[in-house]
């Protein structure tokens, strides 16, 4: 399964260069027609055949640091038949895909000592998946493992890919089939396909060939912008000091709560804490949930869901995302849990809350369905979100709390960021606001009943110049609602902070 939504935000992107991308990327419907034109298994001279057919295929198969078409014309020379007979397996569609592709892959080893100096045949999943496509362009996809893993992470695939292993190709075939079926969706897509192809292309109409630009496309656009300390205090009110203690905290324990008073930027600080920790801004090593009374075992790690025939094993947020960043283990990859207090710790995590601890990563333990081997990888950081002022909640897991760092995130009205953001407002009835909130939320940590878990965040007032006329809706259906919670037995005080609030946004 893909991420539907970030398909289509990529999609989107996609159709909008479309037409300026074209010239560049045209080759591969080229390639494919011409190889067509060309191909005959049963020419007198295969060599001189293969060379033809694949003659346009320049920035795939005869680049100057990618040689399969060299080395094929090589192995022609010390027998063509030879190679003639591997051509007519790989294309012999009853056999298996990766029964094709290994037996493709070893024969071709076995001609290495035959054609010195080389040390390697350069006859890969790449090179072999690219000759199934110039053949059967409406069946198969040109795979290559850095960029089928790249597609996997940006639309949050279950699929992940493992290098060196031919087996990948069925498996990855079958997630470019989930793209192209949104492909073949798209009309607009389909009208600009259309319009750019010439006669000398391949027609593509099961649009097998554009599924690979595509592709192409969300590897090359997912090169993320640099993410420094000082692009995280710009965007969350917190001090250097506080980024420096978050960022120690989870390189020691990995796993890290931020709890807060409601509107402290809990769920923003802690995205943009692992983009600090990146040092790039990439979304793609990113996975968010929230978690709810609810929420169970078999939602997070694996377990039987119904399938419309019955039931079937489905794997759970958590495994999918760690087999993701397994297979990219020399990157860290973030699991945002909100609301991590609501969920019964025990039951969700299972077996894996030991893993989770920083001595036990990359240690496996036998699932409880499967009987696999599962570890947590050591590169996975898990941030977790605390509202502080939810009175139905009980005290935190104590499993869970032994495990994990926790941080008190706090207004930040005083804060460097939050007044340069103040300062660039410059308006009177901003001003007078704030200072009416600092005010309130002192009152708030004075009164025994509540305390500092119950304090106005300043997320609410985080807000556009164009938005300065909805500070009165802010206070009166964002903020007093509150108050009226918070103090539902004194409605003096409700009244007394509800005028105090009203007076500050109506100052000139």
């Amino acid at each position: 399964m893909i991420s539907t939504k970030k398909l289509a935000i990529l999609l989107t992107a996609y159709k909008a260069q479309f037409v300026t991308n074209w010239p560049n990327e045209r080759f591969k419907w080229e390639a494919v027609k011409h190889f067509q034109t060309h191909w005959n298994i049963d020419a007198p001279d295969f060599a001189e055949m293969f060379a033809k057919a694949t003659g346009k295929t320049e920035n795939l198969l005869v680049s100057n640091k990618n040689f399969p078409q060299r080395m094929i014309l090589r192995f022609s020379q010390h027998d063509k038949e030879a190679v003639r007979s591997w051509f007519r397996d790989l294309y012999n569609e009853e056999k298996s895909l990766q029964e094709r592709i290994i037996l493709f892959a070893q024969n071709a080893k076995g001609f290495l000592p035959f054609v010195p100096p080389a040390k390697q045949t350069y006859q890969n999943s790449n090179s072999i998946s690219t000759y199934l496509w110039l053949r059967y362009p409406n069946n198969n996809y040109i795979y290559k493992y850095s960029e089928f893993l790249a597609v996997a992470n940006a639309l949050e695939s279950s699929f992940v890919p493992k290098r060196g292993e031919e087996s990948n190709l069925a498996d990855g075939f079958k997630m470019y089939d989930e793209i192209r079926q949104y492909l073949l969706a798209d009309t607009e897509l389909q009208q600009l396909l259309r319009a750019q192809l010439t006669s000398d292309c391949h027609p593509d109409q099961s649009m097998h060939t554009l599924a690979v630009d595509f592709g192409y496309y969300i590897t090359k656009g997912v090169t993320p912008p640099a993410y420094t300390h000082d692009d995280f205090l710009n965007e969350v009110y917190l001090s250097r000091a506080q980024l420096t203690t978050c960022l120690a905290l989870l390189n020691r324990k990995q796993n890290l709560i931020l709890q807060g008073a409601p509107g402290v930027g809990k769920t923003f600080a802690a995205e943009r804490l692992a983009y600090a920790m990146m040092g790039e801004k990439d979304a793609n090593r990113i996975h968010k949930i929230q978690f709810h009374q609810n929420y169970s075992y078999e939602d997070f790690v694996q377990g039987y869901r119904p399938d419309g025939n019955g039931f079937s094993l489905k794997n759970g947020n958590f495994y999918d995302f760690c087999k993701r960043a397994e297979a990219d283990h020399e990157q860290s990859y973030f699991f945002i849990i909100d609301e991590i207090n609501r969920g019964n710790i025990s039951k969700i995590f299972g077996e894996l809350l030991m893993l989770i601890e920083n001595d036990y990563r990359g240690e496996p333990t036998t699932l409880a369905y499967t009987k696999e081997l599962f570890s947590v990888p050591k590169n996975v950081y898990i941030i977790g979100m605390m509202n502080t002022a939810d009175r139905s909640l009980a005290l935190i897991d104590y499993a869970l709390r032994r495990r994990f760092s926790f941080v008190e995130l706090t207004p930040g009205f005083l804060s460097d960021g939050f007044r340069r953001l103040q300062n660039s407002l410059a308006n009177p009835a901003f001003d007078a606001l704030v200072t009416q909130l600092i005010a309130l939320n002192e009152a708030i940590c004075a009164d025994i009943t509540l305390g500092s878990g119950f304090c106005i965040g300043h997320s609410y007032l985080c807000i556009k110049p164009e938005e300065l006329g909805q500070l009165s809706h802010i206070v009166d259906y964002d903020i007093i609602p509150m108050l009226r919670e918070y103090w539902f037995d004194d409605q003096a005080a409700v009244e007394e902070w509800s005028s105090k609030l009203r007076k500050a946004v109506y100052v000139q």
